[in-house]
């Protein structure tokens, strides 16, 4: 591995031993400064990008970013941060400077609850925005995330922002022609999106959200990757269903592409 920091050995990556007692060595530069816990860190770190790597793209990533990716690595502790720092770079050799380092910068500043706060707004987000009533306040929208979490995220520059002039509304959805029909829908991602079958008498649907920032929205599509479509998407028709705009809705459907073609995944009645 590059810097001789560690080598793949036995389906894991192990830290290089020989490097330990060499202080002018990366390892032991690292280690020379109580940093056992450390080196266990980032060893835990690149055995999670591994794990997320699925394909590795021919082009180097950036010496910065890696030289970044290993400092903060270091200091991650929690297996959940330690998942998530392995996915960043994961993703970043699959796809070199698909994240930016200010996206890194915030990520390294989560803590394990700021990630499992985000993580059960899931079924509120789509397409990058943060669906809420906006007869509610953004405590009685999301309660079961505390008041001080929620400003934390966006201090973090993860949510715009949760207050009432916070609140925006689609005028119209995005229209998609199914069958012989035109039925609004909202994008998950580039292979997915959901169809709103509609009662007779409702044409359209207006939702309220909120915004996520571009981290934000970096964020979710890493979450996102490590769900299972069909459970992700049960849970944000179980949030939708709870809110009056859409009401109007008779059948919820996710459609996959598949092979080239848009095909009906799953349905869900109201």
């Amino acid at each position: 591995m590059e810097k001789g920091l560690a080598e793949f050995r036995d389906g894991k990556f192990i830290l290089i031993e020989e490097s330990i007692g060499n202080p002018t060595s990366p390892l032991g530069l690292i280690l020379a400064n109580n940093n056992d816990q450390k080196a266990s860190n980032l060893g835990k770190c690149l055995n999670k990008a591994y794990g997320h790597l699925i394909e590795k793209n021919d082009e180097q990533i950036s010496g910065t970013f890696f030289n970044k990716w290993m400092n903060y690595g270091k200091e991650i502790t929690e297996e959940e941060l330690q998942d998530l720092w392995g996915k960043i770079l994961s993703e970043e050799i699959a796809t070199p400077n698909s994240i930016n380092y200010l996206v890194l910068n915030t990520f390294s500043l989560m803590s394990k609850k700021h990630l499992e706060a985000f993580h059960s707004l899931l079924p509120f987000i789509c397409d990058g925005n943060l669906y809420c009533n906006n007869t509610l306040s953004a405590e009685k929208n999301y309660s079961h995330v505390t008041p001080s979490i929620l400003s934390e995220l966006i201090d973090l520059n993860i949510i715009k922002g949760l207050h009432p002039a916070d609140v925006f509304f689609k005028k119209e959805l995005h229209q998609v022609t199914y069958g012989d029909k035109s039925i609004p829908s909202i994008y998950v991602n580039k292979t997915n999106f959901i169809a709103f079958h509609l009662s007779e008498d409702h044409q359209e649907i207006k939702p309220n959200f909120f915004l996520l920032t571009t981290i934000g929205q970096k964020l979710f599509e890493i979450a996102l990757s490590n769900l299972e479509i069909e459970n992700y998407f049960i849970q944000l028709i179980n949030s939708f269903k709870q809110l009056p705009e859409f009401s109007s809705v008779q059948t919820f459907e996710l459609v996959t592409l598949i092979e080239d073609k848009w095909q009906s995944k799953l349905t869900i009645q109201k």
